[in-house]
């Protein structure tokens, strides 16, 4: 999966490093979820599923624990899920197309920190069950 990090993002730590401005890691409110599309992949404007879509659909939290940071390299510098992330079986009868997973603050609303593109896109139909296997969501910064 390709990832960009958001405008909002970047400009948060450029302005926490270089001009001292408190920025507050979003901790364990870190969480994932699906788009169905993405107009704007540095201002991270998309289309999140929605509950008429997948009356179940929720973004998943990841916890700070979850992820795995190895130690800085001279290479690129990534974090991957240590574990399964697992959205619910989809309920709604609508069928829908993920083709982006994204990385945002807050359960609803908040701040788009990531968004990337799957390898390739994943129809959903009620029933299916959206997962990404362990160590294959992986956010890169070069």
């Amino acid at each position: 999966m390709a990832n960009n990090a958001t405008t909002y993002l970047e400009s948060k730590l450029l302005n926490h490093i270089f001009k001292n401005t408190a920025f507050t890691s979003p901790g364990n409110s870190i969480y994932v979820g699906l788009a169905t599309a993405v107009s704007d992949l540095e201002a991270g404007t998309l289309t999140e599923v929605t509950s008429s879509q997948d009356s179940n659909y929720a973004r998943q939290q990841v916890q700070a624990s979850a992820w795995t940071v190895p130690s800085a390299s001279t290479d690129t510098q990534t974090a991957k899920n240590s574990a399964n992330i697992e959205f619910s079986a989809s309920s709604g009868g609508a069928t829908y197309t993920v083709t982006h997973v994204f990385i945002a603050d807050a359960s609803s609303g908040g701040n788009i920190l990531f968004v990337g593109i799957l390898d390739a896109s994943k129809q959903i139909a009620s029933g299916d069950i959206f997962r990404i296997n362990s160590n294959n969501l992986v956010i890169q910064l070069n």
